[in-house]
């Protein structure tokens, strides 16, 4: 039963600082589980706490507000899952079945305000067909990141610490232009407080959205701890590690920050992440930065270890409306604070589409021609790869990909990385690229203020300072043709075992490396030009490859040749008996890719073989079948003996008997009595037998 309780017994002195939370509520409500409220029965600024903590299921049902000017209303509502300090662990599952309009804001949170939580923290929506969570009116600037009006997290809103973990999973339909949509596994502060959860964060996005003609259905997903406040003291910790997964075709996600967000341009809000995993299985999606964000002049924000983001299929490409479709491994930092990543980032595609803008570093923006920097740097390594043809054909035909960090040329952004910056293709067989890699970062103009955009295609301005260590480009077991890619400021480029490329040039490259196994490879071309490259200055180097007998540009210098050691052809069977006018078929088999084999009889006359190994017996006798690989230049034969049936076999002539004496020392008897001690061959000698003899 839902108990409505007046300002004087349990009203919340809560006043937002941030455009967030924005509005004073003006009563408290208190709820069992199990209860069901329809929306008109809400009063605007309303509070919903349980009567009890633990495991609380609540459902909202009914219609408020429209999506027509005149239709809105300004319904605001908070839902807790647990009220003050929580022993053991604090849950909450919303059913909800309810039609939120334009202006309304709903925010749930499965902690209390501020309260702690002993055990665990989670948050489960369900969204029936037709609902919706409206964020906001669509329309600029109110569809600004700083004007977003829904939340969904499984943590606190402020304050408190949660011993466990925190999950929230969000599952069913929602549709709706639910732009900027706040969905978090941990919190989202906005006054002075600090959140600190000691386990993991995981957010799992299940639920599909409706294309109605918005930027999406789902938005600005958060998976940790999050200082959002635009002033005061605002800090949010997540010890463990924050795991984001969408797996749904039908979702829609306008951007998401895979750590931590912060916002302040007055006072200071940090937020602290341990690590950070992003699965991006099925979806929508519009733009990703798996690292920290921060978004204002005084907020600082990090992640303390790795940052993963994984794409399997997601669609990028689907929704790119407001942003361009951008996927970087690092954070975003928009004005003179910080969002850094102290370890490394690893940005893996293995499919999905639309990938126009590919990362390994931070993106570093200014305020326009104010010139406040803000920082987006890596500590570590960055490491892209792009995994199979499902991998490659993800991205754009004019994709960038950038080893390094990406910043706007107004000059006062940072997006270092003070590792090195590794490119990887990989397992692709037949893939053509025509986009462009660069091993540094880029400075670009940023237009129609989007953070996203890339914009980077006319007027991009060599980042080289952006990576500290070696960039470099590799290419693993690939077969592909990136003649028509353009290829720039790369260190080195590797190879390892099975690649046969196609580049315009080196891309700056001074050194090419040789890994993995080439044994029983040929002599293949591993980089096949499309003109002549200098070479001079440029080192080849195998010292870590097997079974590599030599590297080197051809003559014209147009391919690195690689001759490899290779083993020897075998012929099977080593011998073979035919009758006369008999055939049977020998074969030879070689370990060489692309070896073929030329077959020959030492005696035709006896017996004759085609190039198939096919063996026909013409005379009695013995005659070698070998066989002769084209790559390996090695031999192997098989002994055929023809035989006539009508032929009696020849005599056995005995071997001649060489006369010899058998010494003391090799005769065992010399010492019987009367034996001589040597034996002495007898006379006349025994010749071998004749017709005569």
């Amino acid at each position: 039963m839902i108990k409505w309780q007046g300002k004087c017994k349990l009203a919340l002195a809560f006043v937002a600082a941030a455009a967030m939370l924005g509005t004073a509520w003006a009563a408290g409500v208190s709820y069992d589980s199990g209860d069901r409220i329809e929306l008109g029965s809400i009063e605007s600024g309303s509070v919903l706490s349980p009567s009890a903590n633990g495991s609380n299921t609540i459902t909202f049902t009914g219609t408020e507000g429209g999506e027509a000017d005149a239709e809105l209303s300004s319904k605001d509502f908070f839902v807790y899952g647990a009220s003050g300090d929580v022993t053991g662990d604090s849950s909450l599952t919303v059913d909800w079945q309810a039609k939120l309009g334009t202006k309304n804001k709903v925010q749930f949170f499965a902690g209390g305000d501020g309260g702690n939580v002993s055990g665990n923290s989670s948050l489960t929506v369900n969204a029936a067909d037709g609902s919706s969570l409206y964020a906001n009116n669509g329309k600029w600037p109110e569809f600004a990141p700083n004007n977003q009006q829904s939340i969904i997290l499984a943590g606190s809103p402020n304050g408190g610490v949660v011993k466990g973990n925190t999950k929230l999973t969000i599952s069913g339909a929602l549709s709706g232009k639910s732009n900027f949509l706040k969905a978090s596994g941990a919190a989202m502060i906005d006054k002075v407080g600090s959140l600190t959860v000691e386990g993991d964060s995981t957010a799992e996005i299940y639920a599909s959205c409706v294309d109605d003609g918005g930027f999406g259905a789902n938005g600005g997903l958060h998976i940790v701890a999050n200082g959002l406040g635009s002033d005061g003291e605002a800090r949010g910790i997540l010890k463990g590690k924050a795991t984001l997964i969408v797996d749904n075709p039908n979702a829609r996600v306008e951007q998401i920050w895979g750590g931590n967000n912060s916002v302040a341009n007055s006072g200071h809000t940090s937020a602290e992440t341990g690590s950070v995993e992003v699965y991006l299985r099925q979806g929508k999606v519009g733009a990703v930065t798996a690292g920290p964000s921060n978004w204002g002049s005084n907020a600082n924000a990090v992640v303390s270890k790795d940052v993963y983001v994984e794409v399997t299929s997601a669609d990028f490409g689907a929704d790119a409306k407001f942003f361009s479709p951008y996927l970087g491994g690092g954070g975003v930092s928009w004005g003179g604070g910080s969002a850094v990543v102290k370890g490394s980032t690893f940005v893996v595609v293995k499919g999905g589409r639309g990938i126009d803008t590919l990362v390994g570093g931070g993106l570093g923006r200014c305020t326009n021609d104010k010139k406040i920097g803000g920082q987006a740097d890596i500590e570590g390594d960055t490491r892209i790869t792009v995994k199979g043809n499902s991998g490659l054909k993800a991205l754009t035909e004019d994709a960038w990909i950038i080893a390094g960090g990406k910043r706007n040329n107004y000059g006062g952004g940072s997006a270092a990385v003070g590792g090195n910056a590794t490119v990887t293709f990989s397992d692709i067989k037949d893939g053509v690229f025509k986009g462009t890699i660069t091993g540094q970062g880029v400075n670009s103009t940023i237009t129609g203020g989007g953070i996203y955009n890339k914009k980077i295609d006319a007027d991009t301005i060599d980042y080289t300072d952006s990576v500290s260590g070696d960039s470099v480009l590799v290419f693993d077991n690939v077969q592909a043709d990136f003649s028509g890619a353009t290829i720039v400021q790369m260190d080195r480029i590797e190879l390892t075992s099975g690649t046969k490329l196609k580049l315009a040039d080196l891309g700056g490259a001074t050194a090419i490396k040789l890994t993995g196994n080439w044994t029983n490879l040929g002599t293949p071309s591993a980089l096949t030009f499309t003109n002549a490259v200098n070479v001079q200055g440029v080192t080849v180097d195998y010292s870590e490859a097997t079974g590599i007998v030599s590297a080197a540009f051809n003559e014209a210098k147009t391919e690195l040749v690689v001759t490899c050691k290779n083993a020897p052809i075998a012929v099977t069977p080593a011998a073979l008996k035919l009758q006369l006018g008999k055939s049977d078929t020998v074969k030879a088999a070689t370990p060489v890719v692309g070896e073929t084999v030329s077959w020959k009889s030492s005696d035709t006359a006896v017996a004759a073989v085609d190039g198939d190994g096919k063996v026909t017996a013409h005379k009695a006798g013995i005659a070698v079948i070998s066989a002769t690989g084209s790559v390996t230049k090695t031999t192997a034969g098989c002994t055929v003996t023809v035989e006539d049936p009508a032929a009696p076999d020849p005599v056995p002539t005995p071997a001649p008997v060489t006369p010899t004496v058998i010494t003391e020392k090799d005769n065992p008897v010399t010492k019987d009595k009367d034996v001589p001690a040597d034996v002495k061959p007898a006379t006349p000698v025994i010749k071998p037998a004749t017709k005569e003899n």
